[in-house]
C-alpha cells in the first residue's frame, strides 16, 4: 500500500490567495491517491470561510474546520491534533497565503526514507528587512541555547512522520507563540537530519500582520525558548 499524507493548512483572512493555494495542492494530491488536505480557518473575517466551504463541495480531498480566532500557533496545533487522528503515514504543513508552491513538495518527499522530520529552507526570501532579521536572530538564538543551527526553524513547509510527530508534540510547552520552532528543535536534538531543502519563496504581496504585534510575539518567542532551554537542563 502506498504511503499517503495529509496537508495541514492554517488560514486567516486569505481570501485573495486561498483558492489558488488549495487548487494547486489539490492538483498535487491527485498524484498521491488517498492523501488529503485539511484547512483550519482561524476565525477569518473576510470571505475565506465561504470560499473554503465552496471548495470543499467540489474537492473530495478537502476538509475544512472553522473555529474562533486564536492565532497562528494554536491553529497549527489544532491542525496537527486532527491530522494525528488520521491514518496517514505523513503530515505536511504549509500556510494558506500561497507563498510556497507545491512543486517543491517532491524534493522533501523523496527524502522521507532518510528522516522522520524534513524541513524546507526559504531561499532568496523577498520579504521586509525586519522579517529577515528576526528569522536570522531566531536561528542564532537557537544555536546559542541548544547548540543546533537550524536554517529556517519556523518554515511552513515541513514533512513529518505522523508517529514521530505524535511523540514529540507532547514535549512542546502549551501556549507557545510558534510551536513549529519547538518541533524543529526537538527533532534536531533527537538526531534527525532536517535536510534544510531549498524551496522557492514567492514575494510577500501583503503583510497582513501588524508589525508591532509580530515583534511583540517574537519577543515572547525568545523568552519561551530561553525557558524551554532551562527546562531541558
Amino acid at each position: 500500500m502506498s504511503e499517503t499524507f495529509i496537508v495541514v493548512v492554517p488560514a486567516f483572512n486569505e481570501e485573495t490567495y486561498i483558492e489558488e493555494t488549495i487548487l494547486s495542492w489539490s492538483k498535487l494530491i491527485g498524484d498521491f491517491p488517498g492523501s488529503e488536505i485539511l484547512v483550519i480557518n482561524d476565525g477569518s473575517t473576510d470571505g475565506t470561510g465561504n470560499m473554503l466551504d465552496g471548495l470543499s463541495q467540489k474537492l473530495p480531498s478537502l476538509s475544512v474546520i472553522h473555529k474562533e480566532n486564536e492565532g497562528h500557533g494554536k491553529t497549527i496545533l489544532l491542525g496537527y491534533q486532527k491530522a494525528l487522528d488520521s491514518s496517514h503515514t505523513w503530515i505536511f504543513q504549509t500556510d494558506g497565503d500561497g507563498h510556497h508552491h507545491p512543486s517543491n513538495f517532491e524534493n522533501l518527499w523523496e527524502k522521507r526514507s532518510t528522516s522522520d522530520f524534513i524541513l524546507g529552507h526559504r531561499r532568496k526570501r523577498q520579504e521586509p528587512l525586519y522579517r529577515l532579521a528576526l528569522s536570522h536572530l531566531i536561528s542564532v538564538w537557537i544555536f546559542i541555547l541548544f547548540g543546533k543551527y537550524i536554517k529556517d526553524p519556523n518554515v511552513p513547509f515541513r514533512l513529518m512522520r505522523r508517529k514521530y510527530l505524535k511523540k514529540i508534540l507532547k514535549r512542546v510547552p502549551k501556549g507557545v507563540f510558534a510551536p513549529n520552532i519547538f518541533l524543529s528543535i526537538l527533532a534536531s536534538k533527537d538526531g534527525h537530519n532536517l535536510h534544510h531543502i531549498p524551496i522557492k519563496h514567492k514575494p510577500r504581496k501583503k503583510d497582513g500582520r501588524n508589525k508591532f504585534k509580530l515583534l511583540k510575539g517574537a519577543l515572547q518567542g525568545f523568552v519561551e525558548l530561553l525557558l524551554f532551554a532551562f527546562s531541558m537542563t
